[in-house]
């Protein structure tokens, strides 16, 4: 990786945010948060505005925002949010108000380590203050854990640009992008500093059913980005490894074990597999944020079987049909080359601590 200045990376944070005041999918001001509603990307553009930790909750659970570190930095500010609708309300907070909003919090989507990780510092920073100061206090702590993803981000890019191959196809699913972090993304980093640093490649994009964020999101972020990319169905993904070999694939994850046992989005097992066969090299990239130190397995979400049988509120199945539909896998660590963080590339056998 290359040496790195945090006061430069500091400052180009506070130019592409506008001063820390919003990023590509939210936006704040003194008494709301708006969210980008990526259900309906890339054909609108619309957002939700959220006043409270119910509004963020809800946007958290409905997909308005989606990936962990998103997700993370999301309920954080529902907290920063909550607290001062509270405080306009009664004219004052205590500790019982913040354990009323960490529940609404984590009763959101379980499976994204990111969320119980800020959920974990907003807690340190609730305890660590004064009657007179816990809002900016709580605000500050928000902010620290986006600029931290942030430099992430940045750093993931750095550490990983190397291993993706030059004339070559880099694989990827779901969003990994500034859609969903508080940066350039994880794998999509890796992806945007590697064209950055002249590497010619074509990225495959897995259209990521049932909620398309590989063809509606990570399509709009190559675009953006000038990176060339082809479009394929999720189930054409071990064929195209058989006829292209100079590859990688590179994905995101929402949770990792100390192991190196890895959550992603439900099709990341399938490209792992198919990966070990053809002998292609199969990267995760995630933060530290995302790594989870003191469990010993991972809860993997189930979401409405309408997800399944409904594209964009038209019905493809019978009414009577039952779905099964998972929003992760479980990618085990025998399966991974590497993991990608801020502090390096680290490879099998996962030790995390």
């Amino acid at each position: 990786m290359d040496i790195w200045n945090e006061e430069e990376v500091r400052k180009s944070f506070l130019s592409e945010s506008e001063g820390g005041r919003r990023w590509i999918w939210f936006e704040l001001s003194d008494s709301s948060i708006k969210f980008l509603d990526q259900r309906f990307l890339p054909h609108q553009e619309l957002w939700v505005e959220c006043f409270d930790e119910r509004d963020v909750a809800r946007a958290i659970k409905d997909m308005v925002v989606r990936g962990a570190p998103a997700i993370g930095i999301a309920a954080a500010f529902g907290f920063v949010y909550g607290m001062k609708k509270r405080f306009k309300e009664k004219g004052k907070i205590n500790f019982s108000d913040f354990l009323e909003i960490k529940e609404i919090i984590l009763n959101t989507r379980p499976t994204a380590y990111n969320l119980k990780k800020a959920v974990d510092d907003m807690e340190k920073a609730f305890l660590n203050s004064h009657n007179d100061n816990i809002i900016d206090n709580l605000e500050q702590k928000a902010r620290d854990i986006w600029f931290s993803d942030y430099i992430s981000c940045y750093l993931i890019g750095q550490n990983g640009a190397d291993l993706v191959p030059d004339n070559g196809f880099v694989f990827t699913i779901c969003n990994t992008g500034a859609l969903a972090t508080g940066g350039w993304g994880t794998a999509f980093s890796v992806i945007r500093t590697a064209k950055q640093k002249g590497k010619d490649f074509i990225v495959i994009v897995m259209e990521t059913r049932p909620y398309l964020q590989g063809a509606r999101l990570t399509t709009w972020e190559l675009i953006k980005n000038k990176i060339d990319f082809r479009l394929i169905t999720d189930s054409s993904s071990t064929f195209l490894m058989s006829k292209y070999r100079n590859s990688c694939v590179i994905t995101g994850a929402d949770r990792i074990l100390r192991n190196g046992r890895t959550s992603n989005k439900i099709g990341t097992l399938m490209l792992s597999v198919s990966a070990k066969h053809f002998s292609i090299p199969f990267y995760v990239c995630a933060p530290r944020t995302t790594i989870d130190v003191f469990s010993e397995d991972i809860p993997i979400e189930q979401r409405s079987d309408d997800e399944v049988k409904y594209v964009f509120g038209k019905q493809i199945a019978p009414s009577d049909c039952k779905a099964i539909n998972y929003s992760f896998d479980i990618t085990e660590p025998e399966l991974i080359s590497a993991i990608i963080t801020e502090d390096g590339i680290f490879r099998y056998p996962y030790s995390f601590t």
